[in-house]
């Protein structure tokens, strides 16, 4: 079965790419898709319906909905594994069950919020616990022996607050599942009815690392939903700001990943170059965490005209000190042995997973949703590639994309005129939209619904909900001492999982 062309068959929507199924042809869908590579982005409820995102051509969205009857519907995860994360967080927020699915364990509630089920027509009662919280094991991680194990939050790290309860053999990971829902912020909840300028600065609050790529997202969706697009010089600012905020992102994770390693120089020279570069910034863009610099219809700069010298002074930086730091890297003693081989994420986990990013391109995946966006015509070109999926990969491919990115400015800096920047005033229609932008660790997509000028409804797309199940599926025949490493490279973030 084409599952395009069986999603199309569905009732027409007054969204030209979402269509209505029923029930049977929704179970026909998930037998479908468990033989159709099909690009699956997400999964959302809206308390009404549940949607099923997919993007079959580069960003060109498909959507199938299903409406609710008697709060249940049929899970995708039997077909897309990472679905099984989006089905437990609608049943905590809005109590609808996902019928067959494959883990039906609570992903954010811990049985202490005032109230279950909070998005629900009619909430729960408030949750019960008053004690510490009891980890739910698998019956694979039971039939691995249980936990013997775990590392966060309270283990005394610096680590973000996310759990990974192991089940170890001496100092060998056997098994190994994940614990979320510390960083919950209730966005989901937050963003409902919510103005568009408050919910722009909501989402670039959704993750450290990846404002920019959050808010670009965002105001997409919204510019889409209104029926407007941006010109190619305010195009060009967001992509400006989106490519520094890569470069800092990737220099932060590769002084993490070397200081983890013991090449203490190594991490020290990272954030040093990262320091320069923002220092250099900050007095033009506005703040040193490119936060709140896309807005819905356009951009918010200090020094707007100012950018494209800055993009000349960034990539002179980048001349002066990336070479450098690129041979360190390279030939720093025993850094390279200590990441070679380590937590392997190969083609075949990929697929299952859905991960893309930098992450995917270290093993073998040829995906960049730049190379489809308009606003990087011109500027965006394949560089290289990984196929070992290594720890070592990833930290490669990272250094690359500095190098990349710091050249994507060099090449904009001059097209970037005095009068850049500004925005357009945007009626806010009622309508739904997308937006893409590639973050730091892979896409990042909004849908939004816009109703009596506010957001009636928003979904996230994040990579972090396929980079912890990465995680899971790597750590297994790991050595304990190396989980920290492993899981810096994947890019795992509590926040972006929580929401």
């Amino acid at each position: 079965m084409d599952v395009v062309a069986h999603i199309h068959a569905g009732q027409p929507t007054e969204t030209p790419w979402r269509f209505q199924l029923d029930e049977m042809a929704w179970r026909d869908l998930v037998e479908g898709l468990k033989h159709d590579s099909l690009p699956f982005v997400g999964l959302w409820c809206d308390g009404v319906a549940v949607h099923a995102l997919f993007m079959p051509h580069g960003t060109q969205p498909l959507a199938a909905s299903l409406m609710l009857e008697g709060g249940r519907y049929p899970a995708l995860s039997p077909a897309r594994a990472v679905s099984s994360l989006y089905e437990r967080m609608i049943f905590d927020l809005y109590g609808a069950e996902a019928m067959w699915a494959t883990d039906v364990r609570p992903l954010v509630d811990h049985d202490v919020w005032a109230e279950t089920m909070p998005l629900a027509a009619a909430p729960g009662g408030a949750g019960s616990n008053k004690t510490m919280l009891t980890f739910q094991p698998s019956e694979a991680m039971q039939a691995a022996g249980g936990v013997t194990a775990g590392s966060g939050p309270a283990s005394g790290g610096r680590e973000s607050p996310l759990h990974i309860a192991l089940a170890l053999d001496g100092d060998v990971i056997r098994y190994a599942e994940t614990v979320t829902g510390y960083a919950h912020r209730g966005m989901a909840q937050r963003l409902k009815t919510c103005r568009v300028e408050d919910a722009n600065r909501l989402t670039g609050r959704y993750v450290a690392g990846a404002c920019a790529a959050h808010q670009a997202a965002f105001c997409q969706a919204v510019e889409a939903a209104c029926g407007e697009s941006m010109g190619p010089e305010v195009s060009l600012l967001r992509v400006v700001v989106l490519e520094l905020e890569r470069v800092s992102t990737h220099l932060f994770t590769l002084a993490g990943i070397a200081r983890q390693a013991g090449a203490v120089l190594v991490a020290s020279r990272c954030m040093w170059f990262r320091e320069k570069l923002l220092t250099e910034a900050a007095p033009i863009i506005g703040s040193r965490l490119m936060m709140d610099h896309c807005v819905p219809g356009g951009v918010n700069l200090r020094t707007a005209a100012a950018m494209g010298e800055l993009c000349s002074k960034l990539a002179e930086l980048g001349e002066e000190i990336y070479p450098d730091l690129v041979t360190l890297w390279q030939s720093y003693p025993g850094l390279s042995s200590r990441l070679v081989g380590l937590g392997v994420v190969d083609s075949a986990l990929l697929e299952q997973v859905g991960l893309d990013g930098p992450v995917a391109r270290a093993g073998g995946g040829d995906c960049d949703y730049r190379r489809d966006m308009r606003a990087y015509d011109g500027l965006w070109r394949f560089t290289s590639g990984r196929h070992d999926g290594a720890v070592e990969d990833r930290a490669i491919i990272l250094l690359e994309e500095v190098g990349e990115s710091l050249r994507m400015l060099n090449t904009a800096g001059p097209k970037l005129g005095l009068s850049a920047g500004g925005r357009i005033d945007l009626y806010y229609e009622d309508g739904e939209g997308i937006g893409m932008a590639e973050g730091p660790w892979g896409a990042v997509l909004y849908w939004v619904r816009l109703k009596d000028g506010r957001v009636e409804h928003a979904f996230v797309r994040d990579p972090a909900y396929s980079s912890l199940l990465a995680l899971e599926a790597v750590l297994p025949g790991q050595n304990v001492a190396d989980l920290g490493l492993i899981r810096a490279s994947l890019g795992v973030t509590a926040s972006a999982l929580d929401g």
